[in-house]
């Protein structure tokens, strides 16, 4: 085993006759020479085995920044030993007691090594730990070791892919626990770094169950790859797996995954000076593919083909052809429409197209407006030949047998009965100004109110 100076002269030391000094950064390593010489107390009482124990178990093991001292120290052979004396599971049994109690202390475990991290996280996983503690935990020692270590040695390169893969095994599945952004990148690294074929799989499954999530932002994390290329095969891959876990019940997603990939199309034709005629074609074409019967316009990828355009002005009249093949001219806004009628970086051929469409545009609409007018007419017809079989039925009605007739008598009838009952109110009126009494005749009532005088 390696011994380090330091360590072999303090055991040196010990056995001259020396006091020496024990401390957390030196504990785990004088415990493994004192077991690999047997240094126990069959040979002599307080021996450097038992006094190292008793060191490990009274100083170290009740203090949680002293356990964390003794185990960050730790090489690989170094926690070899320790396993074959069985101390890694009382330091991992010490380190999950204190974590349990303070969910907070999680972050400084970051610091350890992934052979101690990994159990760790696990056994923590058992227990009543949130969700959303453990996997703060995990993305910020996936940070640390993997997103921020930056080396060409290869062995570190080994060391950076054993810890991408024990990053997705400690990865739970809950849709939306983790954020888009750390996932793509994860996966980006897990490609670069050429990890096994679960570990990529298993961030492109949790990538794809939350991909409705994702902004254009965090799709552009994993393009362009270092050649400058795009990978379409992965990005048709994610979304296969997507929309294979969800149906048409789910609109909303899919319309959010239509506009996502929009942008994404834009950004990327924005951002990318390099993006050549074909790969742009083929992110267009899954745009399309995205947006078909989902959303009403396609003026997201007419916008992305104006910028494409804007950044080669070099192209040719059949390359500028071949970026604009797969927008859907009949699906452009009158507002897109008109926008394109007058872009002179489009192809002439598209430009015709558009103006075909614009033309079609204002004769449906024409062509609508006619109908609604139509309509109106249509109901003021029908309701004027309402009225006229109303008429014509009340005209019927009069010219029944004996109707005429009992109508003249019933007219009357009804004008001798108004007549009396006007005299009626007239003689009530008369009588309340007191016009009417039963000894003066009307005509000296109205003798006698013409002789009245008023004075104001």
């Amino acid at each position: 085993m390696d011994i380090n100076p330091s360590t072999f002269e303090l055991v040196a030391r010990f056995c001259y006759g020396y006091k020496i000094e024990l401390s957390s950064e030196n504990i785990v390593s004088v415990l493994c020479i004192a077991y690999y010489l047997e240094m126990s107390d069959d040979h002599s009482s307080n021996n450097l085995l038992n006094m190292a124990v008793t060191f490990l178990e009274q100083r170290v093991l009740m203090s949680w920044n002293e356990t964390m001292k003794a185990l960050r120290i730790c090489t690989e052979r170094i926690l070899d030993k320790l396993a074959d004396v069985g101390l890694i599971e009382v330091f991992l049994d010490s380190l999950v007691e204190k974590a349990l109690n303070d969910t907070r202390l999680l972050q400084d475990l970051i610091t350890l090594p992934l052979r101690l991290y990994e159990p760790l996280i696990l056994e923590l996983s058992k227990h009543n730990v949130s969700i959303e503690s453990l996997v703060a935990s995990v993305c910020n020692y996936t940070k640390r070791w993997v997103f921020e270590k930056d080396s060409g040695d290869e062995s570190f390169s080994r060391h950076k892919r054993e810890v991408i893969e024990a990053v997705e095994r400690l990865l739970p599945h809950e849709r939306g626990t983790i954020s888009c952004g750390f996932l793509f990148q994860s996966l980006k690294e897990s490609i670069f770094l050429d990890a096994c074929s679960d570990c990529r799989k298993g961030f492109e499954v949790r990538i794809s169950s939350q991909l409705d999530m994702a902004t254009a932002k965090d799709l552009l994390i994993l393009f362009p790859k270092e050649d400058g290329s795009y990978d379409i095969e992965l990005l048709k891959r994610i979304l296969k797996i997507f929309y294979s876990n969800y149906n048409v019940s789910d609109l909303s997603r899919f319309v959010s995954i239509a506009r996502m990939l929009e942008d994404f199309l834009l950004e990327a034709a924005a951002s990318d000076a390099g993006l050549r005629v074909g790969a742009f074609k083929a992110l267009a074409e899954i745009t399309v593919a995205a947006s078909c019967d989902v959303l009403r316009y396609s003026d997201g990828i007419y916008r992305a083909i104006d910028v494409f355009l804007e950044w080669h002005r070099d192209l040719i009249e059949s390359e500028k052809m071949e970026a604009c093949r797969v927008l859907e001219c009949k699906k452009l806004s009158s507002e897109a429409c008109e926008h394109a009628s007058k872009n002179e970086k489009l192809p002439l051929r598209i430009v015709v197209q558009v103006l075909f469409v614009s033309q079609t545009q204002i004769r449906n609409n024409v062509a609508r407006e006619m109908k609604d007018v139509e309509k109106k007419t249509e109901d003021q017809v029908d309701e004027d030949d309402e009225m006229e079989k109303m008429s014509k039925k009340m005209l019927s009605l009069e010219i029944e047998p004996g109707y005429s007739k009992k109508r003249k008598i019933e007219n009357i009838e009804c004008a001798v009965h108004c007549e009396k009952k006007k005299k009626s109110v007239w003689r009530e009126v008369k009588r309340k100004f007191g016009c009417m009494t039963s000894t003066v005749k009307a005509c000296d009532c109205h003798n006698k109110k013409r002789k009245k005088t008023y004075r104001y």
